[in-house]
């Protein structure tokens, strides 16, 4: 009788020690790891879509497999070197991964070093491959994967910090996969004793309070490139434009909602190296309803620069969950940018571009009335060069010349919503102001 006591417990410690140490990812909040490059799409923020089974979270990550591609790749960056791995390779420690899914496939998970791997380069760089497999079941269920070989032997147990995910590798197909609490080698979380501070909405660093659910383009969390300038943060966000996607967007949901009676303004820190290019902040509801636009354009190219926004006109009654940045909208190049330090502010950051506005001239009726037009009228000959009209997903609606102090624009055309007008100076200088239709 005293027998099985002894035996559950020494069961017990020997699930415990087959168990990766740190949790990477459970879907929930922020993640303990980077994602870097993603051959398919992924929903981190997916419904579950069965909690009757092993898996009762509310949410988990949902991932279509890329079909063009055979080895379809996710690759997760911790923010550290993982701790020695010579538990994994003899077994006594092994990374777990909770899957739905109806296909019954190889899933690999493949240790690396990310300085010695590159993508044409294979086996160099590769530490250790394990595998497991799928039943197909449609049920949520507990992959456990297996050691399975050391593609290159010289890269050391203590100098692995990316782990690449593969599901199905060597095929093209477009399966969908949801998965939930990948437990992975152990590291030190630098950011681990760190309190979190709603107001940064994304640092890239130690503050990751968004989830970035989609882009047009390729999406990577990397070393910050220029630390020698206005902005010495280890980390930040890259964007490259697909050269097939005309908008140019990519965006994700706030992980705290909040309303205007929160926070009224913002500031994103833009490094770009091909400034001047235009760069749009959309702040939406929960059903993607914008309920701001804030249109920048980069102004140097050598250095890091802060951006302001303001949501000082969205309703105190709307819930902001949601934001979209777009790099050049309705442009067909392959545009990179840097971003970093999206920041929430309970107080106006700048007022100084409309106290600009303001001096140089009037926009009025604005929201617009019954005959859909609008006045422009200068207060000074000769400020204004041009005057540009652009919908909220960068379409140039209307350019105008300007040649008299009183410029008048008919608007009877253009769906009802928000525009930016975008006034440029005699100086080149560019500001801009929404109007409401």
């Amino acid at each position: 009788m005293k027998l099985k006591p002894i035996f559950t417990a020494c069961l017990f410690l020997c699930f415990m020690l087959t168990k990766g140490q740190q949790l990477y990812d459970d879907f929930e909040g922020s993640p303990n790891i980077d994602y870097g490059f993603i051959n398919g799409v992924f929903d981190k923020s997916s419904a579950n879509p069965d909690q009757s089974g092993i898996n009762k979270s509310a949410t988990s990550g949902k991932y279509t497999r890329n079909s063009s591609e055979t080895y379809d790749v996710i690759l997760l960056e911790p923010t550290a070197v993982m701790n020695d791995l010579t538990d994994y390779l003899s077994g006594s420690k092994k990374m777990t991964l909770m899957v739905k899914t109806d296909v019954s496939v190889s899933v690999q998970i493949t240790l690396e070093n990310s300085i010695l791997a590159q993508p044409s380069n294979h086996p160099t760089g590769r530490h250790s491959e394990y595998f497991a497999t799928t039943t197909g079941s449609g049920n949520w269920e507990l992959l456990t994967f297996e050691f399975k070989q050391q593609p290159d032997p010289g890269v050391s147990n203590n100098n692995v910090d990316q782990l690449v995910l593969l599901f199905d590798p060597g095929k093209k197909t477009g399966d969908v996969y949801y998965m939930d609490d990948l437990m992975g080698p152990e590291f030190e979380n630098p950011c681990a004793n760190n309190e979190i501070i709603d107001t940064i909405a994304e640092d890239f660093d130690c503050n990751r309070n968004v989830t970035f659910d989609f882009h047009n383009g390729t999406f990577n969390v990397i070393d910050n490139p220029n630390t020698d300038g206005d902005n010495n943060s280890n980390k930040c966000g890259q964007f490259i434009k697909w050269t097939t996607a005309k908008d140019g967007a990519f965006g994700g949901t706030l992980n705290t909602p909040f309303t205007t009676e929160d926070y009224v303004s913002a500031k994103i820190d833009l490094y770009d190296l091909n400034a001047p290019q235009k760069f749009l902040v959309s702040m939406q509801d929960e059903n993607s309803n914008e309920v701001s636009i804030d249109s920048i354009t980069t102004r140097t190219s050598d250095n890091w620069e802060t951006y302001s926004l303001d949501f000082s006109n969205i309703s105190p009654s709307k819930l902001v969950e949601k934001f979209v940045f777009l790099l050049n909208p309705s442009t067909e190049t392959e545009d990179t940018i840097y971003f970093d330090n999206f920041i929430l502010s309970k107080e106006l950051i700048s007022n100084s571009v409309h106290e600009k506005l303001e001096n140089l001239i009037s926009v009025y009726p604005n929201p617009l009335q019954n005959n859909n037009k609008i006045i422009f009228e200068l207060k000074n000959d000769g400020i204004v060069n041009s005057i540009e009209i652009i919908s909220l997903n960068g379409k140039l609606m209307d350019f105008l010349t300007v040649n008299k102090n009183r410029t008048i624009v008919d608007l009877s055309n253009y769906a009802k919503g928000s525009y930016i007008a975008q006034l440029t100076l005699n100086d080149n200088t560019l500001i801009t102001t929404r109007i409401i239709k």
